[in-house]
């Protein structure tokens, strides 16, 4: 991407490297002096020595891939990671029906909708430990129009369907390597 997570690791003293196949992004990371390499996300952690790094991160990454790939990348993420280091997945959230029937697929690129659940499994059962899935809601606005008040005829049925659009347009797997 456009590096804002390598800028913010750098303001805090953290040393980060991104890896991004769009060289329209990785010119713009360069020019603003981050560490960034042209290599496809899994072929860079297989790159890397085992338990060798402290974090793995991945935003908007995950919901381009075959599922097979998605495997591979968590399990390269296990592999790389040193005990007790961190994985975060980052990817569109489906449970906002907005998001899994339209807005995902505004990306051409985009392979299929991940649910929730549904990876945070994935990443337990490859090994990773206190698994947790975090909705992603702040400053980012839905455009869902607010529940209707009590007092309107119709505002249960009403705000059962206009709960669902009020949920994160984006969530994130979170997870520790044993």
């Amino acid at each position: 991407g456009r590096g804002e997570w390598l800028e913010l690791l750098r303001e805090h003293g953290l040393v980060g490297r991104g890896i991004d196949l769009n060289t329209v992004f990785l010119e713009y990371c360069r020019q603003q002096g981050l560490d960034v390499d042209e290599v496809d996300a899994i072929e860079g952690l297989r790159g890397m020595a085992d338990a060798s790094v402290g974090a793995v991160t991945s935003m908007h990454l995950v919901e381009h891939l075959p599922f097979e790939q998605v495997v591979a990348l968590i399990d390269e993420a296990l592999r790389t990671l040193r005990p007790d280091g961190v994985l975060v997945l980052e990817t569109p959230n489906p449970e906002n029906p907005a998001v899994g029937s339209y807005l995902f697929y505004m990306d051409p690129t985009h392979r299929n909708p991940l649910p929730p659940e549904m990876l945070r499994w994935l990443v337990e059962a490859r090994g990773f430990v206190d698994v947790r899935v975090e909705r992603l809601t702040l400053a980012r606005e839905t455009g869902a129009p607010a529940p209707l008040g009590d007092d309107i005829p119709g505002a249960t049925t009403m705000n059962r369907l206009i709960t669902p659009l009020h949920a994160a347009l984006d969530y994130a797997v979170i997870a520790r390597r044993p």
